[in-house]
């Protein structure tokens, strides 16, 4: 199965043509990790999006032409980090910015440039 999603982890594995599986196994990793490397990232290949997960539940969402904004966000736990995993699956990447835009005093806007 082609998904044109990719993980790349904090420890320097990565996974090509990535499954929800896959971000499942992730997350269990994270968990495990220490906390330099514990963090993992998605891309898809034909979107410019990027969501990234830290073991301390921060949640980035990368976006822009140049992959210059993100906003971030601190979450309460795993069952939270999949469901904004599994919005980024169904390429609901606009439902998913907002969803992180809408959860009050909880998410700051970083802009490069």
């Amino acid at each position: 199965m082609t998904t044109n999603i990719w993980i790349e982890k904090g420890w320097g594995d990565s996974v090509e043509n990535a499954t929800f599986d896959d971000i499942k196994i992730a997350i269990e990793e994270t968990i495990k990790m220490d906390e330099e490397h514990g963090a993992f990232w998605v891309g898809h290949m034909e979107n410019e999006f990027v969501l990234e997960v830290h073991k301390n539940l921060d949640l980035l969402f990368v976006y822009g032409e140049n992959q210059d904004e993100q906003i971030q966000i601190k979450l309460d736990n795993w069952e939270d980090v999949k469901h904004f995993f599994k919005m980024y699956f169904d390429s609901e990447f606009e439902k998913l910015k907002k969803e992180i835009e809408l959860r009050p005093f909880k998410y700051k806007k970083l802009t490069n440039g």
